[in-house]
């Protein structure tokens, strides 16, 4: 069995990876909504402030500071933007159950493609001036908004 490892990230992008374990908590509690029967509704209000107060900074923050880093014609960076965008039109929908598992899938694949290999590539691509440039320009520090009221991934409905 391969033993899996903790991801080394460079100081400069560090705040970008801890804002997605924070999405990575939500989607687990989408995953444990949709398990625990909660109304669609309840949900997609809850994905509409996750984006709101959380999601729709780190975005804007990756494409106004990534990908001026990278060449237009990327494929990084052409992905990072396709990718963005088809999880802004989701969210910007009354989701039901299915379009909430939809999300969750590609906001999950979304991560893991930053984590495992943008942000690799942008390391190893970027100078150590580029990358403490962006790091100047990050908010610091990171604090995702948890104020949800509703919990309901805590409990059975």
């Amino acid at each position: 069995m391969k033993e899996t490892r903790p991801i080394k990230r460079t100081k400069q992008l560090a705040p970008l990876s801890r804002e997605h374990h924070d999405a990575l908590v939500f989607l687990l509690r989408l995953k444990q909504g949709l398990k625990n029967g909660t109304a669609s509704s309840l949900i997609s209000d809850y994905v509409k402030w996750f984006w709101t107060n959380n999601l729709k900074h780190h975005f804007e923050q990756e494409e106004t500071l990534l990908l001026p880093a990278l060449n237009e014609g990327d494929e990084m960076a052409t992905r990072l933007k396709s990718e963005h965008q088809t999880i802004r039109s989701l969210v910007s929908k009354t989701l039901n159950e299915t379009d909430t598992a939809l999300l969750s899938e590609l906001l999950n694949a979304h991560i893991r493609f930053e984590e495992r290999e943008l942000f690799p590539y942008i390391e190893k691509k970027l100078s150590m001036a580029q990358l403490n440039e962006i790091f100047g320009e990050l908010d610091h520090p990171v604090k995702c908004q948890t104020s949800w009221e509703h919990a309901f991934w805590t409990h059975d409905r």
